[in-house]
């Protein structure tokens, strides 16, 4: 995995790889990764955050709708809960 935060290494980087094998012979491996930018996906609209319960009560809660400006990323959803 190559990762980086840097806006100025979007486009094409090449990456050399240097090594040598068993009979001392020099191994150069050129790659050229293209980089794309990516920022995270953002809600349409607010996500709803405080909610007022009562015990025992079900609240159901959908999401809004999310956009993403590069079109590559897939939505995962992680859920967890909070103690009182």
């Amino acid at each position: 995995m190559i990762q980086t935060d840097s806006e100025d290494k979007v486009g094409i980087q090449k990456v050399i790889i240097r090594n040598c094998d068993d009979l001392d012979r020099l191994l150069e491996l050129n790659l050229y990764i293209g980089v794309l930018t990516n920022t995270h996906p953002d809600f349409t609209k607010s996500v709803q955050t405080n909610f007022e319960m009562s015990v025992g009560e079900v609240l159901s809660y959908k999401l809004p709708p999310w956009a993403d400006p590069e079109g590559n990323d897939q939505a995962v959803v992680y859920l967890d809960y909070m103690e009182a």
